[in-house]
């Protein structure tokens, strides 16, 4: 059996026709057929093998054989294949008798599920050091394509999605010099983004900075007639980053406007604490004034008492 037309076939296609069949036949016979069996079998491809050289499925590396047989690489993803069990041994290459009798319908189903699987599984392979590895030769290939901006000058982009759930969004190319988002050729938009998920390329980029773009100031467009540059006061001219920039400056120079609730509220919330730190100041001057008059009363008590005294010893001493 040749590679050729065993890639054409599905693993469970491959499984169903690799059991050996008892023969009654001796000899030479026997001796054929078991060469027969033993090259068959080194010739059949695995299933993420099989699965990566499919067409348009060439952003997907293959996963080790470790990683797949880690019971704990695939926690939380029962939730979205039906036939779990079923699809972690045709993804392993693992025997199941039951493949046997399957049907087409049967088949086609459980290879979609095989298909999601293996994707939600490769959004996990890529973060590890040998996944991020095989991703970083493709992207110094460019295999994911280049950014069309001009002044980019054709930054390798790098796979991202927009969503960690399947059927969500499709995959998107991210650029890391202009850090915007933009689709993937036609042959590629059938890819769920869950497959590469939403923090590869910042996670690439953090472990190999070198595949940073070199810090350069971006260029951008300036708006000119016959020369002269339009001033900054015509916003209709200017787009992006720079027209942010032009209209924080306004709001800076002339201030909150009358009109704007969120200003409106923000002023009353500064009046309210204002009156509350107003009533404090009266609070605490009230207590410090209703402190002095005690203070005051008590000395006058006192005061009382030593005249009494006063005048009780001066009738004993008239009467004496």
């Amino acid at each position: 059996m040749d590679l050729e037309t065993n890639k054409d076939k599905s693993p469970v296609e491959q499984k169903m026709g690799t059991k050996s069949e008892p023969s009654s036949s001796s000899g030479s016979g026997s001796s054929s057929e078991s060469s027969y069996s033993s090259s068959s079998d080194s010739s059949l491809l695995s299933w993420t093998e099989w699965f990566c050289d499919l067409d348009d499925h060439e952003w997907f590396c293959i996963i080790n054989e470790d990683y797949l047989m880690d019971n704990f690489n695939f926690y939380g993803l029962q939730k979205y294949i039906k036939n779990y069990s079923y699809t972690i041994d045709l993804i392993r290459d693992l025997d199941n008798e039951q493949f046997e009798f399957l049907t087409e319908e049967e088949k086609q189903k459980l290879e979609k599920e095989a298909f999601v699987l293996y994707g939600l599984m490769h959004a996990r392979y890529i973060i590890t050091y040998s996944g991020m590895r095989d991703m970083r030769k493709k992207i110094k290939n460019q295999s994911f394509g280049r950014c069309q901006r001009y002044l980019c000058r054709q930054t390798a982009l790098i796979p991202i999605g927009l969503s960690d759930k399947p059927n969500k969004s499709k995959v998107k190319v991210f650029c890391p010099n202009c850090q915007k988002i933009y689709h993937p050729p036609k042959c590629f938009e059938w890819i769920d983004g869950a497959f590469f998920g939403t923090s590869f390329p910042h996670f690439l980029l953090s472990c190999y900075p070198q595949l940073r773009p070199k810090k350069k100031k971006t260029k951008t467009l300036i708006p000119k007639i016959f020369g002269f540059q339009i001033h900054t006061s015509v916003p209709q001219y200017y787009t992006g980053e720079k027209k942010k920039k032009i209209e924080n400056k306004r709001i800076i120079i002339k201030g909150p406007k009358k009109n704007n609730f969120y200003n409106q509220i923000e002023i009353e919330v500064e009046k309210e604490k204002e009156k509350e730190k107003e009533k404090e100041e009266t609070k605490v001057i009230q207590n410090q004034k209703e402190i002095e008059i005690e203070k005051v009363s008590k000395e006058d008590g006192q005061i009382q008492d030593s005249d009494e005294d006063n005048q009780q010893i001066k009738e004993e001493t008239n009467v004496n």
